[in-house]
């Protein structure tokens, strides 16, 4: 199951790098949950493929370019650990920004539940119990 879950969790990232939004819905369970780490603009719990949907259209308003691109996946049961680096532009200030930071997805049947994403590059492996 590791390799469909990362294939999976792969497929999402790809959609994104091409600013599909949400991304493919065969792989979005409609009940998905997109959380916000304490410290984050709007912290807290979204529910639904409405609220996930509209929590990732507000980050690509944000800016006028966004780039993600996972270094590392880590399967653990039902659940893919991912490492990002993102870089990005500011839409009204034009300031450029990159970094790195981390994304615990957890899944179903081969679709996507849960969407937790951290500040840190280490944060959701430790939230997997791999740190």
């Amino acid at each position: 199951m590791s390799q469909e879950n990362i294939a999976v969790v792969q497929r999402l990232y790809d959609a994104w790098g091409c600013e599909e939004v949400p991304g493919p819905l065969d792989l979005l369970d409609p009940d998905i949950e997109y959380v916000n780490p304490v410290g984050a603009i709007e912290p807290g719990v979204r529910r639904g493929l409405p609220a996930f949907t509209a929590a990732i259209e507000e980050l690509f308003e944000g800016w006028s370019a966004w780039k993600m691109e996972p270094e590392q996946f880590h399967d653990v049961k039902d659940q893919v650990a991912v490492v990002v680096r993102y870089e990005a532009t500011a839409r009204t200030s034009g300031v450029r920004i990159e970094g790195r930071e981390s994304a615990l997805l957890s899944l179903r049947a081969g679709r996507i539940v849960r969407y937790e994403w951290f500040h840190g590059p280490e944060d959701a492996l430790r939230a997997a119990g791999l740190g």
